[in-house]
């Protein structure tokens, strides 16, 4: 039986500006957790066009479960909400390779 696809989260949403020195270094502690606890490690980006459009990156995957478990407890514990736009949410969008 062939191992499992790595799976590869491309995860966007709008943020509040103001807070961006702030949010990168939550992201900083979150990515730190995620790579301490599983060895995924993650970058983000801005929109180029869009300030307010981040998205954060992890590639190579191996267990989605045990990842969005541990994404989910990281996110809470550095409380993450606060800087997501009012009334929006994180798209997150998970693919693997073709063939």
């Amino acid at each position: 039986m062939p191992a499992p696809q790595p799976s590869h989260y491309y995860i966007y949403y709008p943020i509040r500006l103001g807070q961006e020195g702030d949010l990168a270094r939550v992201l900083d502690l979150i990515q730190a957790d995620l790579a301490r606890g599983l060895g995924i490690r993650g970058r983000y980006l801005r929109k180029a066009d869009d300030p307010w459009t981040w998205m954060e990156i992890y590639e190579n995957v191996p267990d989605p479960t045990a990842f969005e478990t541990a994404l989910a407890s990281a996110l809470e514990a550095h409380g993450f909400a606060r800087f997501l736009e009012e009334g929006r949410h994180r798209h997150v969008e998970r693919f693997i390779p073709c063939a």
